[in-house]
């Protein structure tokens, strides 16, 4: 009995792979305001599908993430706004 050549059957051609870029908006979204805020480092994380900013301006760890880069915008102005009431430690980023 002959099975017809297929995809996973033995003698069939592999499938073709096809490379894709995954959010690549959102990458570029991320990138640009990387660009425009030089106190944080912003990156889109692929697998969580969330944007992400660590500070660098202080010396305890601030770490962001949100679903938009409005959202993550807002969170930075805000924990700028916290540790400067607060008067967390900060270090020289120049």
């Amino acid at each position: 009995m002959s099975r017809p050549i297929g995809r996973h059957r033995d003698g069939g051609l592999p499938p073709r792979f096809r490379s894709r870029r995954w959010d690549a908006e959102k990458k570029a979204d991320a990138a640009q305001l990387d660009q425009m805020e030089p106190s944080w480092v912003i990156l889109y994380g692929e697998g969580t599908r969330q944007f992400i900013a660590f500070a660098k301006w202080t010396a305890e760890p601030v770490r962001i993430a949100a679903a938009s880069v409005d959202e993550l915008r807002s969170l930075m102005r805000e924990a700028e706004l916290t540790a400067m009431f607060r008067g967390a430690p900060t270090r020289n980023t120049a």
